[in-house]
């Protein structure tokens, strides 16, 4: 498990910055429900590449799967240097926006318990659909999200995942993962900004390596 170091340093990995690749996708319905998709052969088989925001929506009405959506992003840690120890490591990405949800719906559908997923096996971007994507091993962190509005666009969200990023680094592979929401009532995505946006929005892993 993460651990205290000695001579800890602190290392930032996003897209684009110093080289690196971070891969993300959403499978499911993405934000508009999959929308023009014939439900039944193409909604599980269908990929959005390039997609700017990452809608997280899970619900308890059963009749409305096609607007479940999740999103896999995977953090390359072949930068970082090697022979070290994982002291701590948490993502933060940015909330553009949310589903509208019912105007039934109680105040604490307003907030998503979004959880993050430790995943083992490797995706591509440009394939990647609700029936191929990987399934998650073990759910790892969990963090709540509420709205947002004009005056918070943007709001930080953030997880702690040291104890992923220690085995992932530990093994030499990559930190992949999968988030997805435990809401019980009606459509309450919520839109996280994705790696093609701006580089101050991107998701982004920051982790402290030391010496053991």
């Amino acid at each position: 498990p993460p651990q205290a170091v000695q001579n800890p340093r602190e290392f930032t990995i996003l897209h684009g910055v110093n080289g690196a690749v971070v891969k993300d996708g959403v499978v499911g319905g993405s934000t508009n429900c999959g929308a023009g998709l014939e439900f039944w052969n193409v909604w599980g088989n269908h990929s959005y590449p390039g997609v700017h925001d990452l809608n997280v929506q899970n619900q308890g009405n059963i009749d409305d799967w096609p607007c479940y959506s999740k999103f896999y992003i995977t953090f390359p840690l072949d930068s970082l240097p090697v022979g070290k120890t994982v002291s701590s490591a948490s993502l933060t990405m940015h909330q553009s926006g949310q589903s509208t949800g019912f105007a039934w719906d109680p105040p604490a559908a307003q907030n998503s318990l979004i959880q993050v997923l430790e995943v083992r096996q490797n995706w591509e971007e440009n394939s990647l659909t609700w029936n191929n994507a990987p399934l998650p091993v073990e759910n790892i962190a969990q963090s709540w999200a509420g709205p947002v509005t004009m005056q918070n666009w943007g709001a930080a969200r953030t997880w702690d995942l040291s104890r992923a990023a220690y085995r992932a680094y530990a093994a030499g592979q990559p930190l992949r993962l999968a988030l997805y929401s435990a809401d019980a009532y009606g459509p309450n995505g919520k839109y996280l900004l994705s790696s093609e946006a701006a580089v101050e929005w991107r998701p982004s892993l920051k982790i402290i390596l030391g010496d053991p």
